[in-house]
């Protein structure tokens, strides 16, 4: 049976890494978390979990899980954030794959659906928003991105899809949304600062309409009503704040 590590990176996470590590209760066989000196009691509650914790200040989201899974003991990794869980059907899906695993997939992706404001949200293009989570870390590696990393596998290597949702409670408020978006906008601002004064100024003139467009309208963000609505304004916001804030610094 393959061992398995579950690798999670943390910051203030005290109301959602206990119920995390607890979806993935006798399906992992260690568990790893990477901590950016949270101030609550996510160390204690990790602690209580017989988790095994590590400290490092967070210098981008992609390079902190990569760092994680070096920590791991196993090779296979699944890495989830704090505030995801394993549904049971993928629950079922990779206690099955364990004890049955495949000697040429490296990888294996899943969807994730997402809760916002308590909804889950199957439009605006939030669903399946599949992406690769359990992988061995001989043949894969999270990118150097430091907003919207993913796993990347070698050159080459094959990786499968298991069925079962990822569980995403995201954003449990608009004020939270704003304020997350805000966030990231700022990160992917900075790292667009070197790009030339037409390219920005273009993105920022076009690509909030086309966001909320495509979200809202193609993606059908409209038949999940007010949560369908204020995801792609948020979006289109978010939009502005990145190219904005990109602007700000080559200016200066």
């Amino acid at each position: 049976m393959v061992k398995l590590s579950l690798v999670i990176i943390t910051k203030n996470e005290e109301k959602h890494i206990g119920d995390c590590i607890l979806s993935t209760k006798d399906l992992v066989d260690e568990i790893v978390v990477l901590d950016d000196y949270s101030s609550d009691r996510t160390p204690d509650i990790v602690l209580e979990q017989n988790g095994i914790f590590h400290q490092q200040k967070l210098i981008g989201f992609g390079i902190q899980k990569q760092k994680a899974v070096s920590l791991a003991t196993h090779d296979w990794v699944l890495c989830l954030d704090a505030d995801e869980r394993i549904s049971d059907e993928l629950y079922h899906s990779i206690s099955a794959w364990k004890k049955n695993p495949s000697l040429l997939i490296k990888g294996y992706s899943f969807n994730r659906l997402s809760f916002y404001c308590g909804k889950a949200i199957k439009t605006c293009g939030w669903y399946p928003n599949d992406a690769i989570r359990l992988f061995d870390k001989r043949f894969g590696h999270w990118n150097n991105k430091p907003v919207h990393e993913g796993v990347e596998m070698n050159q080459g290597v094959k990786h499968g899809f298991l069925e079962g949702d990822l569980i995403h409670y995201t954003m449990e408020s608009v004020e939270e949304h704003i304020f997350k978006t805000k966030k990231y906008a700022s990160i992917k601002g900075q790292d667009l600062k070197n790009r030339n004064f037409f390219y920005l100024f273009s993105k920022l003139m076009f690509n909030p309409f086309f966001v909320f467009f495509k979200m809202f309208i193609l993606k059908k963000g409209f038949s999940d009503g007010i949560h369908g609505f204020n995801i792609a304004r948020i979006s289109a916001w978010g939009e502005v704040w990145i190219y904005t804030n990109a602007l700000s610094k080559i200016k200066k």
